[in-house]
């Protein structure tokens, strides 16, 4: 049990000694060896081949990367590269070109972007187009409607002036079936001309007692007054002998 325990933690112990020692892995942005290489090559455009030295030297300044490391890969990359056809040997086996399936390649991957960026033009238009003929479709519209309200606004005020030629042609009509009638204003005129002026009554001025007399009555007033008297009296002597 005890050998056990401490295999186990002796295990422990490596295992977080090489976690410890282990640094972390720091990927650099940059393209493939082969990409590189043909990179180089097409920058220094020999028509005899660029060397290896020539080579590994312009990726170590553009990319600074390990020169180990760079002689290392670019061997791998320069042989896959040979045996593809991406790469070509130049006048000595230590100089090398740009290979004919490389350069194919290149070809096709131009002709693609060409024809994606045709195909995004050809999307572009189409939209402004789409975005052109909605635009038109909204004016038109506009267009119609604007002519529309103001065909109704002038249907409205021929009507009105329609029946405002109707109402006038109507009135002229009446007053040419009746022609000696007189107008409104002139009958007014004739009645209040007719009418006698009536006189403005006063009040009666009151008299004082120093002022005041007794008035005469003519004759004939009195014989009436007197009859009537009489009358009355005869009526109520009457009326009481009844009762009794």
């Amino acid at each position: 049990m005890h050998s056990s325990k401490t295999d186990a933690q002796l295990a422990s112990k490596t295992s977080a000694q090489l976690k410890g020692s282990q640094q972390p892995i720091v990927k650099k942005n940059h393209p493939t060896y082969l990409q590189m290489i043909v990179e180089a090559i097409r920058h220094f455009k020999e028509v005899k081949g660029s060397s290896r030295l020539s080579i590994y030297k312009y990726i170590q300044n553009k990319y600074d990367l390990d020169r180990k490391m760079i002689q290392i890969r670019g061997n791998i990359a320069i042989r896959k590269g040979l045996k593809d056809g991406h790469l070509k040997t130049g006048k000595t086996s230590s100089s090398f070109k740009v290979g004919d399936k490389q350069k194919q390649e290149e070809k096709a991957k131009e002709k693609l972007k060409k024809e994606k960026e045709k195909e995004k033009e050809k999307k572009n238009l189409a939209k402004k187009k789409e975005a052109e003929k909605a635009k038109a479709k909204v004016e038109r519209v506009k267009k119609t409607s604007q002519k529309s309200f103001n065909k109704s606004v002038l249907q409205r005020v021929k009507e009105r002036v329609s029946l405002a030629s109707n109402a006038k042609k109507k009135m002229t009509t009446k007053n040419l079936s009746k022609p000696n009638q007189p107008k409104t204003t002139q009958l007014k005129e004739q009645k209040a001309q007719a009418k006698p002026e009536k006189p403005n009554k006063k009040a009666p001025l009151r008299k004082t007692n120093a002022d005041s007399k007794p008035e005469s009555k003519p004759l004939k007033n009195k014989i009436t007054e007197e009859k009537n008297t009489a009358t009355k009296t005869k009526k109520r002597t009457n009326s009481r002998a009844d009762k009794s």
